[in-house]
């Protein structure tokens, strides 16, 4: 285990999620950070959604996860249950959980929101053979170290109902990390940071 691993984790598993004031919420979903070692730094394994008709997420760069089913028991239990769906990895047999990072709204109004994102920060030893289900068109670890050099990050333009929008973005081997990716990024770089 590297010296930077070691220092990181235990400050992330110091870290208390913040609590977020949101309007009613009859939407959930849950994601899995999974951080690991590749070639000597941490990474975390992000996913690239499958092109999908009718997924406002087609072909973005995300962490797997999912909805929430009636059948899931809470928010963690839905992240490990689609991070076993989505790329065959069982965080229950593999993964140590480290902590929980703040919910994200998917939509723009905190007294509304469309639905809330419930990240969880898992770390594993190494990453097994993952078998990709049709959400998925690929896998990439990037390096925590890339994301936390702020020279690394590129403006993006996009179009929002009609009207030009600038954000924040990382371009890393040609994939396109922004929006609530990059939100729970953010947050997971201000832990590590503290």
């Amino acid at each position: 285990m590297s010296l930077v691993y070691k220092q990181l984790i235990p400050r992330l598993q110091q870290y208390e999620k913040p609590s977020r004031a949101f309007g009613e919420v009859t939407r959930r979903a849950a994601v899995a950070i999974v951080l690991h070692e590749c070639d000597d730094e941490l990474c975390l394994l992000m996913i690239r959604r499958a092109k999908r008709e009718g997924d406002p997420w087609s072909g973005h760069m995300a962490f797997p996860g999912g909805r929430r089913d009636p059948e899931d028991i809470d928010d963690r239990f839905c992240a490990i249950r689609e991070t076993r769906e989505e790329i065959a990895l069982d965080l229950d047999a593999l993964g140590h959980e480290v902590c929980a990072l703040g919910d994200v709204n998917t939509g723009w109004r905190a007294d509304r929101p469309e639905m809330l994102v419930a990240p969880f920060i898992y770390r594993v030893e190494q990453l097994p053979a993952l078998d990709l289900n049709y959400e998925v068109d690929g896998v990439i670890s990037v390096p925590l170290s890339f994301l936390m050099d702020r020279s690394n990050r590129v403006p993006l333009k996009w179009e929002w109902r009609g009207t030009q929008v600038e954000s924040d973005s990382y371009l890393y081997q040609d994939s396109r990390i922004w929006g609530l990716s990059l939100m729970m990024i953010d947050e997971l770089i201000e832990a590590v940071e503290r």
